[in-house]
């Protein structure tokens, strides 16, 4: 009889084994696909208003050195965390480099177009966002790139003239040269 229940107990253990095996093994490949996932999405065109424009991809952007803002913004409720490279480094990845009297054209999915002044990205730590909150941004929510402002860190960006350069569905950056 205390056979029996040992070998009850071992087959009990050898099961519990066996599906915390299973449970470990789905959890790792869940967080595999969580971290392949998290990346942007889409590319990003760059160029000077003369040149041949360059495409930086997905991987490329990830590639860069990340930033943080946290700030609230008139389009989200709360405070909100967004990760992403300064525009400066992405504009150095594409083989650019920002000056005063620069203008950036930023061109979105949908068609809108801003003029920003290079001094923007030369002043503050502005960062083309692609994860808020920790998730990758998509086109429902203002994705896959989105110019954000540090507005929270300086009173003067929270001037409704900065709004506007706000960009979101971000496609295209064309750097015009300083007028003369």
């Amino acid at each position: 009889m205390n056979q029996t229940v040992g070998n009850e107990r071992m087959k009990r253990w050898r099961a519990l084994a066996r599906r915390c095996a299973l449970v470990f093994v789905a959890l790792c490949a869940g967080t595999q696909a969580w971290a392949i996932a998290a990346l942007p999405t889409g590319s990003l065109g760059v160029q000077l208003a003369s040149q041949p424009a360059v495409t930086l991809d997905a991987e490329q952007l990830a590639a860069l050195p990340q930033h943080t803002i946290e700030s609230a913004t008139p389009w989200t409720d709360g405070v909100k965390h967004f990760q992403g490279p300064l525009v400066t480094e992405v504009m150095q990845a594409a083989g650019l480099k920002l000056a005063v009297g620069m203008t950036v054209q930023a061109r979105a999915l949908n068609g809108y177009v801003v003029e920003i002044p290079a001094e923007d990205f030369l002043r503050w730590p502005v960062i083309l966002a692609w994860t808020m909150d920790g998730k990758v941004l998509t086109r429902r929510d203002k994705g896959p790139l989105w110019v954000v402002y540090p507005r929270d860190s300086d009173r003067k960006l929270r001037d409704a003239k900065y709004d506007h350069r706000w960009a979101w569905q971000l496609q295209h950056m064309t750097v015009l040269p300083a007028s003369k």
